[in-house]
This record gives C-alpha cells, structure tokens and sequence, in this order.
C-alpha cells in the first residue's frame, strides 16, 4: 500500500485541505473588518461552500473515464486556486458568493479526482479499505492544520499576503499530483450524467447520522479563536492515531462510536461552561480524541458498505457530507453567536441525538447491509 504514488497523494491531500481550510477564517476575518459585513453574512458566504459542492456531481463518472484522470485533478485544482486571486477585488457580497460557489464546485471534483479514482487506481485491491482509511486522516489533520494557520496567518500577513499563501499551497498539490503514475485507461462511452462516482445510497443512512461529527467541529470553527485550543485538538486527535490499531482490532464498533460522540458531547458541554485555559485544553483533547474514534467507525461502514464496483462513490458521498456537515456548523455557529453559549448547548443536545439515532437505528442497518451481501 506504502508505494511512491500513494505517499504523493497522501501528501497532496494534506496541502490541498490545509489551503482550503485556512481561507475560511481568512475570507470571514476580512469580509468583516474590511468589507463591513456582519459575521452572519460572512459565514453564509463561507458556508455556501458546502452546497456547491454537490453542483457538478452528476458529471463525475463522465470526467474521468473520459478524460485523463491526473488532469481532471489538476486543472480543477489550478482553477480553485486562480479563482482565490479574485477575491480582493470582489468588492460586492454577490461576488463574493459566486466565487464561493464554483471554488466548492471545483473542490469537489477534487476530491472525487483525487481521494475517490486516483487513491483507488494506485492502490492494491486487498488494501483499498485501509488505503481510503489513512487518506482520510490525512485530509483531517491538514483541516485542523489549516484552520490554525488561517486563524493566525492574519497577524503576521495581509489579506492579499494570504491569498497568495493560499494559492502556494494549492499549488503543492498539483505537482505532487502531477508526478503519480497511474495506468492508461480507454475512454468508455458513458452517459454525461450519473450517480457513479457521485453519491451511493445505501451509504446515506450512515453518512447522515455522521454529519453530527464535522457538524460540531464546523460550529467549534465558528465560535472558538483561540490557538491553544486548535493545538489541543491536533493533540489528542495524533493520541487517537497512535491507539488506531489497537482501537480498530479490540473494540466493538458500536461502543467505538458510544465512546467517540460522549467525549465530544462532553468537549462542547465544558466548552458551554466556560472558555478559560483548562477548559480550552480539556475540551480540544476530547474533541479531537472523540471525533477520531467516532470517525473510525462511521467511515469503517461507509466503505464496508458499498460493493466492490461501487468503492469510490462510496468514498465520495462520505467526502461530500463531511465537507457539507462542516459548513452547516460554521453557519449554525455564525447564527448563533451571540446567544452566550448557547450554541454549546445546542451542539451537546445535537450529539446526543447522533448517538441514539445509531445505537437506534444506524447500527443495525449496517449489520443487517452487510449480513445480506
């Protein structure tokens, strides 16, 4: 599994969500202190990302069984990035909006490119599970390390100072991308639209029930700007990675995931207690432990799921309900700012909710799916 073109992608990854990620609190930070938008109105803006992503879906099958794959991954990468550059000069909201809307579009077809064809074409069959499995690890820590930076590249650069970042590193991944090698495939004569590569069905169950997770952190994004707290999230999610074999040998999956949601219900419930530094530090070794061992067991079903023909698409509806559960919190975090806390509450009551619905429902759905096969 280990082999040169994995590790490149693996490492594309990594650049490609940090540069996608530290331009959230970059775009919102200067849409309010330079532009004169409220906080609401640039989390819309910032969130309307999530939406978009699902814009060119249907066409995914047709990219890359029609054109070369590498390119499909690159140009659309290049195109997210050259679209960054305009948002100086987008002076009017709706521009703004608009320029949102086709980043999100391309990055999805990024990340169908890139995590859902290319990891699979590189990768042995009996390895793709565990494959898809680290490339989403590595596409998390680079989430965490990009709303990091973003939250703190605004103190030492300005705005055009950071789109430039930004652009930098979304160029990584294009050359990284660029050096795979990955074997010649005819063109097929498909239909130009279809679910394939797009979104899987018989995942959805699951893959709603996980939104909770990149639900809380999109809502943690949103309300939390402090830089300890981000390093202890980063902290205790790299102790979850070091008891990743351990936990996925030994522990029931229903239990996995009990654990993972309680810890984060109990990161946000101190986090709606207070925002002091113990508190901060608590609350992001909880959240970071409990989203990777919730995680492990949502993703385990969304790709033990699916059939063999289906891998990718399965792997991509995971993709594009994460992305899209990440941006509703930031909107619902936005929305919620000044109630004091409140948001905190409502988050802990959200999680509880998640964990009955897949100790309720969710899980035996997965075992009876896979009982059937």
């Amino acid at each position: 599994m280990w082999n040169k073109n994995f590790n490149l992608l693996l490492i594309a990854n990594f650049f490609l969500y940090t540069a996608v990620y530290m331009l959230f609190p970059a775009l919102h930070h200067w849409m309010v202190s330079e532009g004169g938008y409220t906080g609401f109105q640039a989390g819309g803006a910032i969130a309307i990302f999530g939406a978009s992503l699902f814009l060119l879906g249907a066409f995914n099958n047709y990219l890359v069984d029609t054109f070369k794959r590498k390119n499909v991954c690159t140009r659309s990468l290049l195109l997210l990035a050259l679209l960054g550059l305009l948002y100086p000069y987008a002076g009017e909201w709706g521009m703004i909006f608009l320029l949102r809307v086709l980043q999100g579009a391309l990055f999805g077809v990024v990340l169908m490119a890139m995590g859902s064809t290319l990891v699979i074409d590189v990768t042995p069959s009996q390895y793709r599970n565990k494959a898809s499995v680290v490339f989403t690890w590595s596409g998390v820590l680079g989430m965490l390390c990009g709303i990091l930076l973003g939250y703190n590249a605004g103190w030492y650069l300005s705005f055009q100072q950071q789109i430039y970042l930004f652009v930098g590193l979304c160029a990584l991944p294009v050359v990284l991308v660029s050096m795979v090698e990955v074997c010649f495939r005819a063109p097929l004569d498909l239909p130009l639209l279809s679910f394939d590569r797009f979104l899987l069905f018989r995942t959805l169950i699951p893959g709603l029930n996980m939104m909770v997770v990149p639900f809380i952190l999109g809502v943690l994004f949103s309300s939390i700007f402090d830089t300890f707290f981000y390093i202890c999230i980063i902290a205790g999610f790299i102790v979850f990675l070091l008891l990743d074999r351990v936990v996925r040998k030994q522990v029931n999956g229903r239990l996995l995931n009990g654990v993972g949601l309680v810890l984060m219900c109990v990161a946000v419930w101190l986090l709606g207690c207070s925002t002091e530094k113990e508190m901060l530090m608590g609350a992001g070794l909880l959240t970071g432990l409990g989203m990777g061992f919730s995680l492990l067991q949502f993703l385990r079903m969304m790709i033990r799921l699916p059939l063999h023909c289906e891998r990718g698409t399965g792997y991509h509806t995971y993709q594009l309900l994460w992305e899209s559960g990440v941006m509703l919190g930031v909107f619902f975090g936005k929305y919620t700012e000044d109630s004091s806390g409140q948001q905190f509450r409502a988050a802990s009551l959200i999680l509880l909710a998640g964990l009955l619905i897949y100790q309720a429902v969710v899980h035996g759905y997965f075992m009876k799916r896979m009982k059937n096969r």
